[in-house]
Parts: C-alpha cells; sequence; structure tokens
C-alpha cells in the first residue's frame, strides 16, 4: 500500500471517529442518558434524605459568597453587620472596620432590595402611619376625655395617640440607620414561628403602624318575632344595635445581645453567619413564646406572676404587656382552679373547658368549629404527667393513641396539647418567687387561640458594639412586637377564651 493510500485511509478513520464522537456526545444523547439516571436518583428516599443542594441566588454564581452557600437572607446579614461595623476598632488589629467591601457591596446591590433609612426617616414613618389610623378609629373606640376630643375631631390629642407616639423608638435625630426590606428579616420572623411552641399558634400580622386597633364585634343583634303590619301607619319595629369593640396592639420594642469573640472581619465572619442567624431564630422563638404566655407589665416590689416577691428588673422581657397566664391569675380570677397540690387528673382538665362559656355575650370558646382551635398548654412536668392518667395509658382506654404506644399525649379529648417549657414551675398562687426552692408546682392552660392576635413589626435594626475590656463584640438586634386579646367589656376582666389549672403537683 502506497503512502496516499494509508493517508487516506487514516483520515477516513478519523473522519468516522469524530462523527462517531459527535454523535455520542450530542445535546440530545447526552440529555438520553443523563434523564433516566437523574429520575432514579432525584426518585430516591435516601437520596433526598441525605443530600442538599445550595440555594445561591444565581447572580451569585462565581463569587466567595456562592462558594459558602450563602442565600440573599444570609449576604443581607453579612452587609447589614459590616455596615454596623464601620469606625469600630479591629478586634486584635490597630485600625477600624471600613465598612463592606466592594465585592459585597457590588452583590448587595445585584440581588437585594433592602434600602438604608435614617432613624429620623423611620420615625416620620411611623408617626405618618399613625395619623392615617386615628382619623379612621371609630369615636366609640375612645373612651372618657379622649371620646370628646375624637367627637371634636381632635384625635391627636388623646391620650391613646399621645402614647403611641412615645410608644415609638425616641432616638437622637439623624443618629443610626435601618435596613428596611430586607429578607433576612422576615425569615427571621418565620422561623422563629416555626420553631416555637405558642407563638406560632395564633394569628399573626405585619403591622404597619407602631399602634393597631382591629374592630371586632361583641356580641350579635337578636332576632325579633314581629307581626304582619296590616296598616299604612303601622308603628316601627324596635331596633337592636350590635355592640362592637377593638382590639389594640402596640408594637413593644424588643432586643437580642449576642456576644462575639472572634474577628469581625468579612472573610473571618463569613463561615459564621448561618450560626448567628440560627441562634438569633433560637432566642426570638423561645422568647415570643414566654411572652405570650407569662406577660405582666407589673413592675413593682411586689406582684407580678413572674417574680411575685421581688422587683424584676427593668429589662424583663414579661413587662411589655399582660398575656395569657395574666388571665386567670390577675384579671378574671373566676377562670381559674386551684388544685390544691393533687396530681393532674383527666377530670380536672377536661372540666377546664366550662369556664370558658360566656353566656353575657353568647361566646362557647369551649366548642370552636375547628377542635385545634382550642388548645391546652402546659409545661413540660405535667406534659409527662398527663401521658401517665389511667384514661389514656391503655389502648383498650384510649385506642391507638394510648401513651403506651405513643409515649405522650397528643389530645385531651379532640383538642391538642401543646408543652413549652417558658411556662414556668411556681407558689401554690400560680405565681413564680425569686426563690427557687418556693417553685416547687406545676399548671395547666386551655385557651382558645382565636381570642389573641399577635403584631410584628417587619424591621429589625442590627447594630454591633465593641467590648474593649473583653476583647469581644456586642451584636445587637433591635425588634417590636405586639400582643392584642379580645374582650367584649373592653376590659381585661371580660376575657372568657382563657383558664388556668394551678397549684397541680409534679
Amino acid at each position: 500500500m502506497d503512502t496516499d493510500a494509508i493517508i487516506t485511509e487514516v483520515r477516513a478513520q478519523l473522519e468516522a471517529l469524530n462523527s462517531n464522537l459527535a454523535e455520542a456526545t450530542s445535546e440530545e444523547r447526552l440529555k438520553a442518558i443523563i434523564t433516566p439516571m437523574l429520575d432514579g436518583i432525584v426518585g430516591d428516599e435516601d437520596f433526598q434524605r441525605k443530600m442538599r443542594f445550595g440555594g445561591t441566588e444565581r447572580k451569585l454564581v462565581g463569587s466567595k459568597y456562592a462558594r459558602h452557600n450563602m442565600s440573599v437572607a444570609d449576604l443581607e446579614f453579612l452587609y447589614d453587620m459590616q455596615e454596623s461595623l464601620t469606625g469600630q476598632k479591629r478586634a486584635g488589629r490597630s485600625g477600624v472596620y471600613t465598612g463592606p467591601s466592594e465585592e459585597l457591596k457590588t452583590a448587595f446591590g445585584a440581588v437585594s432590595d433592602a434600602l438604608y433609612l435614617t432613624d429620623e426617616q423611620v420615625r416620620e414613618i411611623d408617626k405618618q402611619a399613625l395619623d392615617n389610623v386615628f382619623p379612621r378609629v371609630p369615636k366609640v373606640a375612645f373612651h372618657g376625655r379622649d371620646r370628646a376630643l375624637a367627637e371634636k375631631g381632635l384625635w391627636w390629642m388623646t391620650g391613646a395617640y399621645q402614647n403611641a407616639i412615645r410608644a415609638m423608638d425616641t432616638a437622637e435625630s439623624g443618629y443610626g440607620s435601618q435596613l428596611i426590606g430586607a429578607q433576612y428579616v422576615g425569615e427571621l420572623w418565620e422561623a422563629a414561628r416555626q420553631q416555637s411552641m405558642v407563638f406560632s399558634l395564633f394569628e399573626t400580622f405585619e403591622m404597619t403602624a407602631p399602634t393597631v386597633y382591629l374592630p371586632v364585634e361583641v356580641d350579635i343583634p337578636e332576632l325579633l318575632f314581629v307581626s304582619e303590619s296590616t296598616a299604612n301607619n303601622s308603628s316601627n319595629y324596635d331596633t337592636v344595635k350590635t355592640g362592637s369593640n377593638r382590639v389594640t396592639v402596640t408594637a413593644k420594642k424588643f432586643v437580642i445581645h449576642q456576644i462575639w469573640s472572634g474577628e469581625m472581619e468579612e472573610d473571618s465572619i463569613i463561615p459564621f453567619i448561618p450560626f448567628l442567624r440560627k441562634q438569633a431564630t433560637k432566642s426570638l422563638a423561645h422568647y415570643s413564646d414566654s411572652l405570650l404566655i407569662n406577660g405582666d407589665d407589673t413592675n413593682a416590689a411586689t406582684g407580678n406572676i413572674n417574680l411575685d416577691d421581688a422587683d424584676p428588673a427593668d429589662t424583663k422581657h414579661y413587662l411589655a404587656f399582660d398575656a395569657l397566664r395574666h388571665v386567670a391569675i390577675v384579671d378574671n380570677t373566676n377562670n381559674q382552679v386551684d388544685h390544691s397540690g393533687a396530681a393532674v387528673t383527666w377530670d380536672a382538665a377536661f372540666d377546664m373547658r366550662e369556664m370558658l362559656v360566656d353566656r353575657t355575650y353568647l361566646h362557647d370558646w369551649s366548642n370552636p368549629m375547628d377542635p385545634n382551635d382550642l388548645v391546652y398548654i402546659s409545661m413540660p412536668e405535667i406534659t409527662h404527667d398527663l401521658g401517665k392518667m389511667d384514661e389514656v395509658i391503655t389502648v383498650d382506654k384510649y385506642g391507638a393513641a394510648a401513651t403506651v404506644l405513643t409515649g405522650e399525649v397528643a389530645k385531651i379529648g379532640r383538642n391538642p396539647v401543646v408543652s413549652s417549657i417558658a411556662m414556668a414551675l411556681t407558689m401554690a398562687d400560680g405565681k413564680s418567687s425569686t426563690t427557687a426552692g418556693n417553685n416547687t408546682l406545676g399548671q395547666l392552660m386551655i385557651c382558645n387561640k382565636n381570642g389573641a392576635v399577635v403584631g410584628w413589626r417587619r424591621r429589625v435594626k442590627l447594630e454591633t458594639e465593641r467590648l474593649p475590656a473583653t476583647d469581644q463584640t456586642r451584636i445587637v438586634y433591635s425588634m417590636r412586637l405586639g400582643h392584642g386579646r379580645f374582650t367584649p367589656t373592653g376590659a381585661a376582666s371580660g376575657i372568657e377564651w382563657v383558664a388556668t389549672l394551678f397549684n397541680i403537683a409534679v
């Protein structure tokens, strides 16, 4: 074979090889091979359980933030933290923090719609929101001197309006700023709701003003039996007014402090951003539960249900407002039962529902259309004892829900049981003592969750503070949360949707 023939044959084989390779690596061929494999993998339960794919924003791909699998919320949190550090002394190094890097600024601008407003601008927005709300508040919602002023159109002179203004942040003009519209703030509230036991029970709404008034019906109009009108001069039928009232929700300010001992430089802190956010979420979940269970604004040497024989520190979270336990222990003592130090029983727990019937205003809080709306709120010790009651422990008495099978009581009757460690041990009167040894007894609450509402403000202000004495940095989150309780009379003594069994042996 001559040289030309050899070259021709080699060329033909190479062309055939290229043709086969092109066909084998074509998009259609690769898709035909990979698609069945992916379908099999994705459908595998073990694969789904073990594998986690990153949710990095597309615009971050290729950056160091994507390599750390940071979400938009993570990036916003990092940016807000670095911004708050600007001008503060570096940890363990000379110089000061200069704020977000150019790379972080570019990434933040590409993926986030959040923007900074000064505290003064935020205050002005809040004031405008109040100015928009108060002219629309019904006159009957005001009382005493406030009603007289409201009827004259002088709503800005009412005590209610002045209190709402004072409740707003009183930061100095032009001092500090807040990141408005950040995704991480909404995720913080939502994650806290998911991790909470009690906070998640109640209807929540985002407050668009520092104080919100929710109109509610008090009673229903009476159905009248009347005779037929047979003459053109028949007298008018009697009219019946439908009672109404309002639930006031005022956002109170709370702060969370985190202490960080390490370097706060951007590249150093990035790996720990998810941890810091997770810890803030845990704190918000627990203390939101505690707020709704233990809230009592009594700030005196005696009388607070959480510290009956001492004056609580002015910064205690439970001083923000009166909440659930306060109803039966203080506000409406007809809705409490002293269990005389005995162990919890089925009859005692079941009979608590009888206290939730309001005959005056025809509200039967004890039998909601949805049984899940009526909830028992317990403490861990009592929850365990509920599982040992004779009525629920064996299959012959409680069927498949028997605690010998499930290990816990999920419901009493048709109503769910929720356990929260935020409910503390108490003395015999249902209040807690400053002396831990005096708090040896338990309690059990029942409430209709339609009787309360929780409001929260989306804004969270993040600040940092250098602590040279300990070579640490304090991270401070400030936020606002409000709680409203329905009462047909306008007074807390009229609340009928909560009852408490206390002085229970544990």
